[in-house]
């Protein structure tokens, strides 16, 4: 017994409990026993009812054999391979007995039922020649699996190599497990003839901008020994050809080199010819699809204007477009900077950014895919203030200085306002700031905390940095006060950084205010003297910017001005490692090529100049890192963050650290070219994103849509159009085949299919309102190869899938395990029942009209009889 919806009688107990309820508010006057009679008749037709929706079935063991042969009749097989196919299976068919039905199918593009008895050998040509360019297992199953008569057993004998070239063979065979059919496989392969083939024609890229390098593979196989010319089309015209010898058995890759110079979707096809015996000449081409989008648009933010034009005028040669900011018009949302490819950042501090454009940088690359590249200088990476903010995250390296370093002790004084003008925001940044300082510093190092109001207080007194924890609790005790008086705390300051032993000494001096005093200048230049530097940081409109700045050159430090305080940390930090002198080396070095990695494709020997120095960085764990310098410190590093690619350079690309480069390497333009187009985002829509993909025999659509940097777009209208030329006729315009309607399968994500049936380029361009992405599919001619080889693995995993086994020749397979069962369906009587219970239901109903009628047919029997 068998149903087809089980789940319906589950509604017997509820429609049973309604009917009741009916009956109970019934008012019909009715007695008792009619009434009692009423409801057992509707309760056995509802659940009559219910039992024919739910499709019953009965199995009834028949005894009925059938067997299905599938013979390969594909070019690879030959008029050789096939004739013996075809006797295999004629020998099959004359020792079934006469209660099993059979018949054979035979395989190439598509099926075809082959009529019994011998075929004339011209017919098989045909076949061959009409339908034998593609070897489709899959299809022919399927069409197999359709002949089987009712009630019979279901075994099907694969005859062939088991090479397939279009279709998936396991996936048909998991559906024909499913649908109880075994599959059976008899070897045989066709003779090896001469034949020579493209096997791929593949991209590097599938989407690049223009101006862009491409690579393109053809992987060529061949069972004999020739020469031949392959060549090389590009959008039906003929770009390159170069000679090829083939060896017999040994596999060849040819690369093309082409760099498209415009906007295009550009159709790319290898023809290899005159190769001399070649048994199957449909093979010998094979196609693919490049998307060619606009140039590269990178945002580059540089303080210097002039050193940047370096890499701006080698990039324009190069066709990336630069779009050069410098401090005062930085975009600084999410929205500005979608609109570019990638973000370089070049000696810009962290606290000229800012904490919201960092973070729109760090979503920019995250959310939205896309590539950002910090260049190295005075002020970048640790030096430039990075570290512990949202960029430093994305980056590739750590922004502290190499543990050997940390050798070199270093001593900080740090001397900041505590008057009631700094209450409130102002001096809680400060001491956030000061507490940044002492985590940047290294456990050799030293650091004092000294406040100001009108007098001078000890709020850390200058120590080894022992217990970070430590300190930074006696600095956030700090309170406000009154007055403003530089000059006290200037000499604690001083005092204790001349008592300590350190190989550097620096001071920091803050303050929003005016202060009494004087003499700052001339102790700034004794302090100098001592070797100690100096720093100040005025916050707010208020300050003595002259005073301090005079304080700051006198003391051979930097004058940092801010009217944000949430910079303050940033500011300190940046100037502690910049002052402590760990982290940037100004010596002359060779790079070092350690790992290998698409962007330095074709870099195989380093040969640059010099470069003259470099930020001191550590590598992060899982971050690429293909060269280093002299000393293994990170140079260049890249890694994934989120949708995107972050690299970092830790030296420049300007005249202080690079300019023999500039000067003296031609290789400078492609060098960072490569790097540039590796980092930068990937050509696709601003939210949305097309895959492609061949299942079986046909093509999926999947499509990424989100709504905003991190919202995913649901229940969308989601729309593609898909575009043909045929391989012969690839410098034709695409021509509009098909629209389809994407249906959602996830969050964001929208699925369609469509059946490629011709070979050539397919193009699909997906649209969801105003987003619009494109995306290619490449149906290639025939791949068929005369390999004289068996696919043995393929047949084998394929008939054990659905129990079945490898046979011998002669061998008949065992269709004793097939279960040869017949359906038959219940429905019918049950519905006859149900109307047979609908009429007793209508009787008892109107009884009394039954009587009368009774009594009318008993009186005119009666009169009958007189």
């Amino acid at each position: 017994m068998d149903w087809e919806s089980p789940k319906l009688l589950l509604l017997a107990l509820p429609a049973l409990a309604l009917l009741l309820w009916f009956e109970s508010q019934s008012a019909h006057p009715m007695d008792g026993l009619r009434k009692r009679l009423l409801l057992v008749v509707r309760a056995l037709g509802i659940l009559l009812a219910l039992a024919a929706l739910a499709g019953p079935a009965r199995i009834s063991q028949t005894g009925k054999k059938a067997l299905g042969i599938v013979v390969d009749a594909s070019q690879s097989q030959g008029t050789e391979g096939l004739t013996k196919g075809l006797a295999e299976a004629a020998r099959l068919q004359s020792r079934l007995g006469d209660d099993t039905e059979s018949f054979i199918v035979m395989l190439g593009d598509k099926p075809v039922l082959t009529p019994k008895g011998p075929q004339p050998v011209n017919n098989l040509t045909r076949f061959q020649t009409e339908h034998g360019g593609d070897s489709h297992y899959s299809a022919a199953i399927e069409y197999a699996e359709a002949l089987f008569p009712a009630g019979a057993s279901r075994d099907i004998v694969i005859i062939g190599d088991g090479h397939e070239t279009r279709g998936d063979l396991l996936e048909a065979a998991r559906q024909a497990s499913v649908a109880g059919v075994r599959l059976h496989a008899l070897p045989i392969a066709g003779p090896r003839k001469p034949d020579a083939r493209i096997r791929e024609l593949t991209a590097s890229r599938a989407r690049l901008n223009e101006g862009a390098t491409l690579k393109l593979t053809a992987q060529i196989e061949s069972t004999l020994d020739a020469q031949g010319t392959l060549k090389l089309y590009e959008n039906g015209i003929q770009v390159e050809q170069r000679p090829v010898t083939l060896k017999a058995g040994v596999a060849l890759a040819e690369t093309f080199t082409r760099t498209p110079g415009e906007r295009n979707i550009f159709k790319y096809r290898a023809v290899l010819e005159g190769i001399g015996g070649d048994s199957i000449p449909a093979n010998n081409s094979a196609l693919t699809l490049v998307d060619v989008r606009g140039r590269l648009r990178l945002l580059y933010l540089d303080s210097e204007g002039g050193e940047a034009a370096y890499l701006a005028q080698a990039m324009a040669k190069e066709g990336i477009e630069l779009d050069l900011r410098q401090p005062g018009n930085i975009p600084s949302t999410l929205d500005q900077l979608s609109g570019y490819d990638g973000i370089i950042v070049s000696d810009v501090p962290a606290h000229v950014l800012g904490e919201g454009t960092m973070n729109a940088m760090r979503d920019y690359v995250d959310k939205l895919g896309g590539g950002f590249l910090m260049l190295g200088g005075p002020n970048s990476f640790g030096l430039g203030g990075y570290y512990k903010t949202p960029v430093d995250d994305l980056l590739p390296v750590r922004l502290k200085a190499p543990d050997e370093e940390e050798k070199q002790s270093a001593a900080v004084a740090i001397v900041m306002d505590r008057s009631g003008s700094m209450a409130g925001e102002k001096l809680e940044m400060a001491k956030s700031a000061s507490i940044a300082t002492a985590e940047v510093l290294g456990r050799n190092d030293f650091i004092g905390v000294y406040a100001f109001d009108s007098e001078a207080h000890v709020v850390a007194p200058m120590t080894r940095l022992t217990s970070t924890a430590t300190v930074a609790g006696q600095i956030s005790a700090v309170a406000s006060g009154g007055g403003t008086n530089l000059q006290p705390a200037f000499e604690e300051g001083r005092e204790a950084l001349r008592r300590v032993k350190a190989k550097v000494k620096h001071m920091i001096i803050l303050t929003d205010g005016q202060t009494s005093g004087s003499g700052y200048e001339a102790m700034a230049a004794q302090c100098r003297g001592e070797g100690i530097t100096i720093s100040t940081v005025s916050i707010g409109e208020g300050s003595h910017v002259a005073l301090l700045q005079a304080i700051a050159s006198s003391g051979g430090g930097q004058s940092y001005t801010t009217t944000d305080a949430t910079n303050i940390s940033r500011i300190f930090t940046q100037d502690t490692l910049m002052h402590t002198g760990r982290m940037m080396r100004e010596e002359p070095f060779i790079p070092v090529l350690v790992e290998k990695h698409a962007m330095l494709a074709g870099f195989d020997k380093w040969t640059s100049p010099d470069l003259l120095g470099y930020v001191k960085t550590i590598r992060k764990a899982t971050a690429q890192v293909p060269l280093v310098t002299d000393t293994g410190d990170p140079l260049l590093a890249h890694w994934r963050f989120g949708l995107g690619k972050v690299t970092a350079f830790t030296s420049d690309a300007k005249s202080r650290w690079a300019s023999l480069w500039i000067a003296r390497w031609p290789e400078f333009s492609r060098f960072w070219s490569q790097v540039l187009r590796e980092t930068a985002r990937p050509p696709q829509g601003r939210h949305m994103d097309l895959a492609t993909e061949m299942r079986g025999d046909d093509a999926l659509l999947r499509v990424d849509l989100q709504e905003d940097a991190g919202t995913r777009s649901n229940d969308a209208q989601v729309q593609a159009e898909v575009f043909f030329v045929a391989a012969d006729a690839l410098g034709a315009p695409l021509k509009p085949v098909q629209n389809l309607t994407l249906g959602q399968s996830g969050p964001g994500l929208y699925e369609g299919s469509f059946r490629p049936d011709q070979p050539g380029v397919y193009l699909v361009r997906a649209q969801s309102g105003a987003e619009m992405v494109s995306a290619g599919l490449i149906h290639n001619p025939s791949s068929e190869a005369s390999l004289g080889t068996v696919n043995e693995d393929l047949l084998d995993r394929a008939t054990k899938l659905t129990g079945g086994k490898i046979l011998k020749p002669g061998e008949l397979p065992d269709m004793s395990e097939t279960r040869a069962v017949q359906y038959i369906e219940l429905w019918p009587p049950l519905i006859l029942t149900l109307l047979l219970l609908f009429l007793v239901d209508l009787g008892i109903r109107r009884w009394e009209h039954v009587q009368g009628l009774w009594e009318i047919a008993m009186a005119m029997v009666k009169r009958g009889k007189a």
